[in-house]
């Protein structure tokens, strides 16, 4: 999901998201208590889109991870 307001999400930090989630979730539920439910909808999409990010960052860092573990192995195994 794309919101033009929004802008790209790849040029914040980790940490940026992570305040950024943790505000929506507060701001969400101040308009849950309000009774606001469009207003909830909204954040409730903006608050996917950073989410999202979220998890495709985690899930890059995983890739990374996987691929350095597999390549040290690489070192142990001598095959003559």
């Amino acid at each position: 999901m794309y919101n033009p307001l929004i802008g790209s999400l790849d040029k914040l930090k980790d940490s940026d998201v992570e305040v950024k989630i943790t505000e929506l979730i507060k701001r969400y539920n101040i308009a849950a208590r309000s009774g606001n439910s469009c207003l909830c909808e909204q954040i409730c999409a903006i608050l996917n889109m950073y989410r999202e990010e979220q998890s495709r960052r985690h899930d890059l860092a995983a890739k990374r991870i996987a691929k350095t573990k597999n390549s040290d192995l690489d070192d142990l195994i001598n095959v003559e």
